[in-house]
């Protein structure tokens, strides 16, 4: 923050000087520009610039509201430059993850919401129906991993108190049936 005062400074003193020069004309509004941007292009001026956004203060005060954050957003990717940007960046595994886990509460709203369209349950239907992936389907039932899996499953549940308690309820209620149908 130091080094911005003396930078500010020696902008205001030499277009000062330019200005006060009795014998020269006075610089353009391009001459001007020109020297501003020489002086923010060297070494100190990058240094300068970036103290001013270290500051707290001046970072809020150059925010961008949400309107023109959207604006950008929608003008980048809708533009032939903004796709093809896009797509490297996705390439990126690091940036595709953190994006993904920037987006994964709203796109997780977005499907519970769409679940309950009548529309998107119907295409979701016919993707299901499709007969390429019941073929799928019933080539993954047919593996051995999948049936392990579902013997595994069965196992737990059966081990289950409540299930255990259902089962022997089950068979009580068929012996009655079954003593009762006899008499």
């Amino acid at each position: 923050m130091a080094r911005v005062g003396p930078l500010i400074m020696s902008v205001v003193v030499l277009i000062g000087l330019a200005g006060c020069s009795g014998q020269q004309k006075q610089p353009s509004y391009q001459e001007n520009k020109k020297m501003v941007l020489d002086i923010l292009k060297t070494d100190d001026g990058k240094k300068a610039v970036r103290e001013l956004l270290k500051d707290k203060e001046m970072r809020g005060a150059i925010m961008l509201d949400d309107k023109a954050v959207s604006k950008t957003l929608i003008q980048t990717l809708t533009t032939e430059q903004g796709k093809k940007l896009w797509q490297e960046l996705l390439k990126d595994p690091d940036f595709s993850e953190q994006l993904a886990k920037t987006m994964e509460s709203e796109n997780e709203k977005l499907l519970k919401q769409m679940m309950k369209d009548p529309g998107y349950q119907g295409m979701m239907m016919d993707i299901l129906k499709a007969p390429e992936l019941q073929q799928q389907y019933l080539s993954l039932l047919k593996t051995k991993p999948f049936r392990q899996q579902i013997d595994k499953s069965i196992a737990e549940l059966m081990a289950t108190p409540l299930f255990k308690k259902e089962l022997a309820d089950v068979i009580v209620d068929t012996l009655k049936k079954e003593q009762e149908k006899q008499k």
